[in-house]
Formats: structure tokens, sequence, C-alpha cells
């Protein structure tokens, strides 16, 4: 009776989920938070679902692309065109458009550069983009973008003792993981659209880079921040972040889904670590811990969940704790960040003390509660 309970109660709150996403935020977005002008989309919307002027990230295009092309493949959303008009606005408006190689970062609602830097980050979600793209049109030219991406990358931002660059021309000092694991991301992705193994190749090299570089053995912790020669900031008491440990621990999932190389070993320890020293009574995912376990930042945000959420799904069929723990993040998202807001938007950031930090919705956000959604809704239909 116990696992029949709990298995109804991650069901619910995905169902619920499910209808949020699909009758509320997916309509809301491509309209509201669509620029016909533009042909792309609005950085963020009030929490009356009004457009706010802001420098449009080259992030957000990429993410909302992909959200929209995953969708119309479900039958979520109609296919109004849109998808295709913000792809090419996409590269149009920000790949070589001052003139260098590369996708510049943001550019204003005319399509002026107002950031020019090459990010890793955004990048890697060009890729994505892509991909998703390819598999809704069958358009080709999306796997050239790709390509182009990653030709760029491996040019432009190569780091001297492997991995990559967050940003160029001009390079921080500082190395991250964060941009290498979407990266990852972003070639599982560009595989399975095209059933390329040299992209499954790529994506084999940063997984070298995740466990020689990014995991911390001693720990059991994923550094987020290195010097130039990999070694992590504070040494064994390198800063670390829950909501990054779930989301390696669906990646390396999926890597092992489509490789075969045994992740479980990083996946468990992972998961171990950050409910453990991250997760507070009621779910609440924060966002910093160092790596002895002291709590930096007990702020959170809507994100951590979806990753959870993501990580608990597809270890429903093995893991006894995954349904409670699914039914615990898709309900601490709904209740906490989607229902107290108009429908289709969210808070997207709380203090400890539960004062909201960002009075908008940012549309990079949609991403993360999506692919939640699409994770979960593929993990259920294998379970009985």
């Amino acid at each position: 009776m116990t696992d029949k309970i709990a298995s109804n109660a991650h069901r619910q709150a995905h169902e619920r989920m499910l209808a949020w996403l699909r009758d509320a935020a997916l309509p809301l977005w491509i309209d509201r938070g669509f620029d016909l002008d533009s042909g792309g989309f609005h950085e963020r919307l009030d929490h009356a679902a009004n457009p706010i002027a802001a420098p449009r990230r080259l992030t957000v295009q990429a993410r909302q692309i992909f959200v929209y092309a995953r969708a119309i493949l479900l039958g979520w959303v109609a296919d109004t065109g849109q998808v295709k008009t913000a792809f090419e606005s996409m590269v149009a408006r920000y790949k070589d458009r001052d003139g260098q190689p590369g996708f510049a970062f943001a550019v204003d609602a005319d399509g002026a550069v107002v950031d020019g830097k090459r990010d890793l980050y955004a990048h890697a979600f060009v890729i994505l983009a892509s991909s998703a793209y390819f598999k809704l049109t069958g358009d080709t030219h999306a796997i050239a973008v790709a390509d182009e991406v990653l030709a760029f990358i491996d040019t432009a931002m190569s780091a001297p003792n492997g991995g990559y660059l967050d940003a160029a021309p001009n390079p921080p000092v500082r190395r991250r993981q964060n941009p290498h694991m979407h990266l990852f991301e972003a070639l599982l992705a560009l595989y399975e659209a095209t059933g390329d193994a040299a992209y499954l190749g790529r994506a084999g090299e940063i997984y070298g880079m995740f466990r020689t570089r990014f995991y911390q053995p001693a720990t059991g912790t994923i550094a987020e921040y290195f010097d130039a020669d990999w070694a992590p900031e504070e040494g064994s008491n390198a800063m670390w972040e829950p909501g990054h440990h779930m989301e390696w621990a669906w990646l390396l999932t999926e890597y092992q889904r489509l490789t075969g190389t045994d992740t479980g070993k990083f996946v468990d320890r992972l998961l171990d670590v950050a409910y453990d020293k991250g997760v507070l009574p009621g779910g609440v995912i924060v966002d910093e811990i160092r790596g002895d376990g002291t709590i930096v930042k007990k702020s959170a945000r809507t994100w951590p969940l979806t990753e959870a959420a993501k990580a608990q799904a597809v270890r429903l069929s093995h893991d006894p704790l995954a349904s409670e723990r699914l039914a615990l993040a898709l309900d601490g998202l709904h209740d906490r960040y989607l229902a107290p807001v108009n429908a289709g938007l969210w808070h997207d950031h709380f203090a400890e003390d539960g004062t909201l930090l960002t009075d908008y919705a940012p549309a990079s956000t949609l991403y993360h509660i999506a692919m939640s959604v699409f994770v979960v809704e593929d993990a259920l239909k294998d379970q009985p």
C-alpha cells in the first residue's frame, strides 16, 4: 500500500506539472513572451505577463527554441512557424554580428550588439537548440550551425590544460565546470539527433574532464571553480552546488544509457552528498555549499528542484527513494515557485528568510521547468 501511495503521489505531481506547462506556460511564452518585431523571445516578463526591456541574451533565444521544438514534437503546442523564425533570427542577429566569428552574448531589441563576448555556456545552448531544431524540421543547416560552433570553440576557446575557456576574446582566469556540463548535454543531444558517433566521442572527452578534474573523490562533490591549471579553488573546501550534483546525476545516467559506460558509482555518491548536505527539511535545495559541508548560500532558486526531478525520474526503476523524492521536488516546485504567480509564470529565487529576490519571471527558467516535465514524462512511460 505504501508503494502504491508513493507511486500515485509522484504521478499526480507530474500530471499537475504537465497541465501547467502544456496549458499555461507554453501558450503564454510563445505569445506574450515572443517579440514579433524581432522574431525572437523576450528576456523576461513581469508577473502580469508584460515584457520587461532588457538585453536579450543568446542563451535565452537558444533555450526557448529548444523548449518549443521539443514541445511541438510531443504535440503539446502547435507549430505556428515561430520556432523557425526564432532559429533564423538567432543566427542572423547573433552570429558574426559584429564582424567577428562566433555568436555575440547579447543584443538589444533592434539587434545591435550590447555584449560582444563569446561565451562558452551560451554557445553550448546554440548546439542544444540546433539539435532540437534539426529533429523538428530535418533542416541540415542546423547541424552546420552546430558544427560551426564546435569548430569556433575549438579554435578560439580551447584552454591550454584541457577543456575550454569561459569566454573569448578576454577570458577570465577562473575556469568553471558549468559551461562544460552544458556542452556535455548539448553533445549528447546532438548525437541523439544525428546518430553521428563523433559527437558522442566529444561528449566522452568532457566525461573525462568530469572524472579527472571536476569530481572531487575525497568529498564526493563537483567543484564549481578552478584556476588556470584546473586546480579547484580552495582545494578540498571548494564550492559546490547541490543543483549541479543533481543535473550531473541525470546527465551521467544519460551517458550510461547511450554508451554503456557504468557511471552509477558517481551518480549514487553525488546524490547522497547533495541530499545529505544540500536539501533542507521540506525539500528546499540551497544554492551553494563548501567542501566541508558549510552552507554558504541558503537562498534557493527554481532550477535545482527541476534537476532533482530529472535525477529521480530516471531512478524510479531501481531506487526505493526515487518516487518520494520525485514527488517532493515536483510539489515543491509547483507550490512554492509556480502556484503563487499568474498561470504560466514563476517566482525564481528566494532568500533564506523567504524574501523574493527576483520580481519578474526570467525566460531562461522555462528550459529548466520544461526539461523536468519532458524527462519525467519519458520516465513514466516505462513504469508500470
